[in-house]
């Protein structure tokens, strides 16, 4: 199996992962923040994942708008894009108003423009330098940033399910 095959695999997987924890939840059980905790809700992390990737895989790596601007999804959704630098409170008190059916919808969209990007690789592209913190490859910066990013936080998310009473992982 080829490298960009097994990336797509473990993209689609985390996507799964994700998808399959935030099913059934309430909108409750999506804005739940345990008394004390200093972990986000559900959606906070759902839409942080989302958002991130949308600005990986289109502002890192294809150098273009992310989707999020071109399909004026912040009006679909009720949120803006991550801040990037500067005071995150703004966006994160606005998730309490996020339409989340409408967010998952981004979210499929967003899943589909990365599995296309994924497709169009060769395996020379992995080869190619990204600008992150320090320059790496392509391949490194698939793996390493946006698939672990969306794994790692897909964790998150079936463990506040769990909490909650949920069954977060499909095992």
């Amino acid at each position: 199996m080829d490298a960009v095959t097994i990336l797509r695999n473990e993209m689609k997987q985390a996507h799964d992962i994700i998808e399959q924890a935030v099913a059934g939840m309430s909108n409750e059980q999506l804005h739940h923040q345990a008394e004390g905790s200093t972990i986000k809700s559900v959606a906070t992390i759902y839409a942080h994942t989302i958002l991130a990737e949308d600005y990986f895989m289109n502002g890192r790596i294809l150098d273009r708008a992310p989707l999020f601007d071109r399909d004026g999804v912040e009006s679909k959704v009720g949120i803006g894009m991550l801040p990037m630098g500067g005071d995150p409170e703004p966006w994160l008190a606005s998730i309490a108003n996020v339409d989340f059916a409408a967010l998952r919808e981004y979210a499929a969209q967003v899943y589909a423009e990365s599995d296309e990007m994924l497709g169009d690789l060769s395996a020379t592209d992995l080869d190619r330098t990204v600008k992150f913190v320090d320059d790496m490859p392509l391949g490194q910066f698939l793996s390493n940033v946006v698939v672990w990013h969306a794994v790692h936080h897909g964790g998150e998310i079936c463990a506040l399910k769990g909490v909650q009473g949920g069954k977060g992982l499909p095992f």
